[in-house]
């Protein structure tokens, strides 16, 4: 047990009257970290004590440690919003006054309850020397803790968040689980930094190079570099403490095809430029995958299909990813098949049964209860949501049906926004079709997207070298804007689905929802909170374009298209601008959906 005579907290203390503290385990920058007792539930946790104390060693600046203590606040209620067996869980958080010297009153701290992982790091894992040159044992812990831990990063990312500080000693073992943690340096991108004295922090041989000279400003590709650093000490052994750091690294004169092919992702994923460096925690996988897949398969030996050994972990987690990557192109070609002939512009129809215009279980017509998925998948990975048929009344500024109220049929719709990345990859798929010129890309007539700042500081899309990309990936899921209708309806055309309809979205906005809290930049769109359907953001601050009815879906015209969900008040949240298809806005996006028929057999 660690001595406890000068810690924040002692060993016997009742802390905010749930956690009985056991012991010190251990202190770090920011503070100092216990086990401790849960008393009503029964289980030992991690508690972390942030001391303004403790901080003043750092900084004499009064307001640089409300800044860092407000800031910490903000990132730990995000991260208590991940959900992932490869991340380490936060339960509790909460602010309270520690009694410590009678003369000096009570010490103000802020703490974090947090799941207790008991066993030991990453580090106990790894080799000192290395696993090179042997391909089988490097092989094992790949698939056993590298891929896991790429699986938890990405969980992280998804919310719009770096870690910052990822190494070895910060993943923690859970048996034979890796769980990332530590999330003292994490930083959400959805916050605006705080100044560089306290946050210039992280561990050199791990840390990016633009970690350094601009910490509170690095991006997800600073987790990827670190995740880098990490491989290359599994391949290699302990790094010296000499090494000289923010440099990228490369295997010396690897033999086999195996350690060539790693060494090349190594030397990618720690490229001192962003530029030259691998962009997203997807596609280090994706070349973890592929190196996978170069081994040509053999028959499986006994030990293989032994349960439970490490061989077989390594083939079921193997075939889970390649099965990943396969599911892309198979509902790429479900969603082909559903579209009918290619360059067709008929919306799709789906023989998908559900009842049309009732709410009641449907029949076929032999007499047999039909039944429905409530989710799709489309190609691009997305989920859509069953929206069961019901009736809405439609605005009374429509050009067809104004003021009426309409049955609107069953129907499938995206959860979210279509995102920047995504978008990112139709505009790459079309290429040669497009035209960009002064910051307008557009094919023939249409106009499709305005590029440029969509807001001060946040420009997400770009055009470089021929080829569109993601400025900065950290906005990679945040939802796509200043799309115009043309360029929305395109894109719903190309992956076999359509926009929806005025009567559509209002149906499946009617269901209600909080509006999230404004963000600097938009947020990505996982974050925005999901209705009964389990359809996010279309309450949120992000305006949709939706045509006017299915007939305009076929017909297109200029005067069919219109914007919905862009008033400010919620009142108004209804109201249909119509729009010319032509035009862009910086507060408008789009998702699609996807009819069907009901099937009779």
């Amino acid at each position: 047990m660690s001595d406890t005579s000068n810690s924040i907290l002692s060993v016997g203390e009742v802390l905010d009257g749930k956690w009985v503290i056991l012991e010190l385990i251990g202190r770090g920058g920011m503070g100092e970290v216990y086990r401790a007792h849960q008393l009503n539930l029964k289980r030992d946790v991690a508690i972390k004590v942030i001391s303004r104390e403790w901080l003043k060693f750092v900084s004499d600046d009064e307001g640089e440690i409300e800044s860092t203590l407000a800031r910490f606040r903000r990132e730990v209620e995000a991260m208590a919003q991940i959900r992932h067996a490869n991340v380490l869980q936060i339960f509790d958080y909460g602010s309270i006054s520690v009694r410590k010297d009678k003369d000096e009153g009570d010490v103000p701290v802020d703490y974090i309850a947090m799941e207790y992982i008991p066993g030991g790091t990453l580090r106990a894992t790894m080799s000192e020397e290395g696993f090179y040159p042997d391909d089988d044992r490097m092989k094992t812990w790949l698939t056993d803790y590298f891929m896991p831990v790429l699986d938890g990063v990405q969980a992280i990312h998804a919310l719009g968040m770096v870690h910052r500080d990822l190494k070895p000693e910060n993943v923690f073992l859970d048996g034979a689980t890796p769980k990332i943690g530590d999330f003292g340096l994490a930083r959400s991108c959805r916050l605006q930094p705080v100044t560089r004295e306290i946050d210039i922090k992280g561990t050199p041989p791990y840390m990016a190079p633009e970690q350094f000279f601009d910490f509170g400003r690095v991006d997800q590709r600073a987790d990827i570099y670190s995740l880098g650093k990490i491989l290359y000490e599994a391949v290699c052994g302990k790094m010296p403490p000499d090494m000289i750091p923010f440099r990228r690294v490369s295997l010396v004169n690897p033999e086999s095809v195996f350690y060539r092919h790693l060494d090349r992702i190594i030397q990618d994923a720690t490229a001192e430029e962003l530029k030259d460096r691998i962009p997203s925690v997807q596609a280090l996988a994706a070349a973890m995958t592929e190196l996978f897949g170069e081994e040509k398969a053999s028959a499986p030996s006994q030990e293989t299909s032994r349960p439970g050994s490490p061989r077989a972990r390594r083939a079921h987690y193997i075939t889970a990813v390649l099965a990943l990557l396969l599911l892309g192109s198979t509902v790429f070609g479900i969603t082909y098949y559903y579209k009918g002939r290619k360059g067709s512009s008929t919306p799709s129809e789906a023989s998908i049964p559900f009842p049309s215009e009732s709410e009641t279980t449907p029949t076929s017509s032999n007499g047999n209860t039909v039944v429905q998925p409530q989710t799709l998948a489309g190609a691009e990975g997305e989920t859509l949501h069953l929206v069961i048929s019901g009736k809405v009344k439609l605005p009374g500024n429509l050009r067809q049906g104004a003021g009426e109220s309409v049955t609107v049929p069953a129907f499938y719709m995206d959860e979210t926004e279509v995102t920047n990345h995504q978008y990112v990859e139709f505009l790459n798929r079309v290429l040669p079709e497009l035209k960009v010129e002064g910051g307008v890309v557009r094919r023939g007539n249409e106009i499709w997207l305005l590029l440029g700042e969509v807001m001060k500081g946040y420009e997400p899309i770009i055009y470089e070298h021929g080829k569109f990309r993601i400025k900065d990936p950290m906005h990679a899921s945040c939802p796509v804007l200043r799309v115009s209708g043309y360029g929305a309806a395109a894109y719903a055309r190309f992956y076999g689905r359509r926009l929806p309809t005025v009567a559509e979205w209002l149906l499946a906005f009617k269901t209600g929802g909080e509006v999230p809290e404004p963000a600097p930049v938009p947020s990505p769109v996982l974050l925005s909170p999901a209705n009964r359907y389990g359809i996010r953001g279309l309450n949120g601050k992000v305006a949709e374009w939706a045509l006017i009815s299915l007939s305009a879906a076929d017909a297109a015209g200029h005067e069919d298209y219109v914007v919905l969900g862009s008033a400010e008040t919620d009142s108004q949240k209804g109201a249909a601008i119509l729009r010319h298809p032509w035009e862009a806005f910086e507060d408008v996006g789009f998702r699609c959906v996807l009819s069907f028929s009901v099937s009779t057999k």
